[in-house]
């Protein structure tokens, strides 16, 4: 194994899997409205023993004490009241659509604002790469919150291959942190129980610190995305205007107006 390829096993492998069942928890907090079982399982655990991915600064001590907070019988209640409201701002949040915040991220990146659209299938070619395909993309589209934090909780997890490595960083980059953490600002401000606010919170803290954690691997450095659109526009504008000027079309601003 060359220098550069054993750079990318900087990251132990128990620590990758630590940090792919991180992901998956997170995906399951997403997947569906909690159950007693479930918030009964979370209130007995210690809230920092949840997560292999140290969230030790100010920001991720922060999240940790606010889902902390949002577990407490206090804030959360487990008697059927509680648990039908925390179904009902699931439903508003990831099915009805009532908060307005969509869980997916067409609707974030594309300029209507629809789903389904071409980040959907962006997102599907990275799935087929990996030889991974979304179970339902009717019901749950590829480029669904809970199908993303799955794909790269499927990368982390492929320890014998050095590209997942770097494929979870640009994965990120490209695709689920250019829109989570606006879907997460809206579930703050428009959820009506705590316990979904924590939760959205906590997943942007913790994605952020994965981003983290993974650019310490040579490679895997952070992309500025919005450097790279703005780019991609200015080269498409140019071709568009080069094509109409070499067909003759007439180009705005490009020769005598009335």
């Amino acid at each position: 194994m060359n220098a550069h390829v054993g750079a990318f096993f900087a990251h132990g492998v128990e620590q990758r899997s630590g940090v792919a069942r991180d992901l998956r928890l997170l995906a399951l907090l997403h997947d569906r409205e909690p159950t007693v079982e479930l918030l009964e399982a979370l209130r007995a655990r210690r809230i920092e023993d949840l997560f292999a991915l140290p969230l030790a600064d100010e920001r991720g001590l922060e999240a940790l004490d606010f889902f902390r907070a949002a577990l407490s019988e206090k804030i959360t209640r487990t008697d059927r009241s509680g648990i039908d409201e925390l179904a009902a701002d699931f439903a508003a949040i990831y099915l009805n659509h009532t908060h307005r915040v969509a869980p997916s991220e067409s609707p974030w990146i594309d300029p209507e604002g629809l789903t389904a659209q071409q980040p959907m299938f962006e997102v599907r070619d990275w799935y087929r790469h990996w030889g991974l395909e979304a179970p339902n993309w009717r019901e749950r589209p590829d480029d669904h919150l809970v199908v993303q934090l799955g794909f790269i909780a499927h990368l982390l997890d492929l320890v014998d291959k050095p590209a997942a490595l770097l494929d979870a960083a640009c994965f990120l980059d490209r695709h689920l942190l250019r829109w989570y953490g606006s879907f997460a600002d809206g579930v703050a401000r428009r959820s009506w129980t705590a316990y979904w606010a924590a939760v959205a919170n906590l997943t942007a803290v913790h994605l952020d610190a994965l981003r983290e954690w993974l650019g310490r691997s040579p490679g895997c450095e952070r992309v500025d995305m919005e450097s790279v659109e703005a780019e991609k526009s200015r080269r498409r504008e140019a071709a568009i205007a080069e094509t109409c000027a070499s067909a003759g079309a007439f180009v705005p601003g490009a020769g005598p107006t009335l």
